[in-house]
């Protein structure tokens, strides 16, 4: 079967899965309009315009207790903000109580979910996936318009407007399924940017060859469902093989489960504490 084929059909195929586990779109009316009361954790959307993209995006943002833009704060860049529910809240309002982590910023950009008729896809897909598509510079130029737009517009907002550390080693990586895809992407061309990355089931893995030792290499926490597709399964293995032969330390875990997001957040949650652990050592 060739690969574009193949991709397609997983692609329709990740969207019934979606259904089946009735992973619904969040009300954000439900969420606070932006940060006033400071001895709560906040919780919002919040608006950005993008040059690159030409449009408004949106961002789900986390704030902890007694937020204090003097001070700067470790941060956590997720793809797909628009699937962070208040069950994130929660467990981050917990291990900031316990101290298990520091406080931290949280900052979701929501994925373009918008419908393409022709290709019965989503924009999503082309922003988090590198593709060549026939017939179609603006579909194949998504990915690095899109690209631009997170490390360049995103970050240089969340620091002005969030007070969040500009370091590597206080950045961190969250994405799932094709979000998870674009953060080993962003590994891959920009090492230099983010210390650590939370991805949980590589769907499309990508072309690209990794190019990491063990000088340069960002922190890897790679997760995937013992259900899920096999080419899910066999992306997260070969960046296991990679790492394990460049001798460059990771985790990997396969959980027992699907395509869920109800596991990702999990695992994510989960792999904060063990991130700053390390950190703190």
């Amino acid at each position: 079967m060739k690969r574009t084929t193949k991709t397609l059909i997983y692609s329709l195929c990740f969207i019934s899965i979606l259904g089946t586990f009735s992973l619904q779109k969040r009300n954000d009316s439900k969420l606070k309009t932006g940060p006033n009361n400071q001895s709560e954790s906040q919780f919002f959307v919040d608006t950005i315009y993008s040059n690159k993209l030409k449009q408004e995006r949106l961002l789900t943002v986390y704030l902890p207790k007694n937020f204090d833009k003097k001070k700067t704060y470790p941060v956590v860049y997720a793809t797909d903000g628009q699937i962070i529910s208040d069950a994130y809240v929660k467990a981050l309002d917990s291990l900031i109580d316990k101290k298990m982590i520091p406080e931290i910023v949280f900052i979701g950009v929501h994925s373009n979910e918008n419908w393409i008729p022709s290709m019965k896809m989503e924009y999503r897909y082309f922003e988090y996936v590198k593709q060549q598509v026939q017939n179609s510079d603006s579909l194949s130029s998504r990915f690095n318009t899109h690209f631009d737009f997170f490390v360049d517009e995103v970050f240089d907002y969340s620091q002005k407007t969030y007070s969040v550390s500009n370091l590597r080693e206080e950045r961190i990586f969250y994405g799932s399924s094709n979000g998870a895809d674009f953060g080993l992407s962003l590994a891959i061309e920009r090492p230099d940017l983010i210390g650590s990355y939370i991805l949980c089931s590589l769907f499309q893995g990508t072309k690209d060859l990794y190019p990491w030792n063990d000088k340069n290499s960002p922190n890897f926490y790679i997760y995937y469902g013992d259900l899920e597709f096999d080419d899910v399964k066999l992306n997260a293995q070969n960046l296991e093989k990679y790492l394990k032969y460049q001798n460059i330390p990771y985790y990997l875990k396969c959980y027992e489960g699907d395509h869920e997001r109800k596991k990702w957040e999990n695992e994510f949650i989960k792999t904060l504490s063990m991130i700053f652990n390390k950190t703190s050592k």
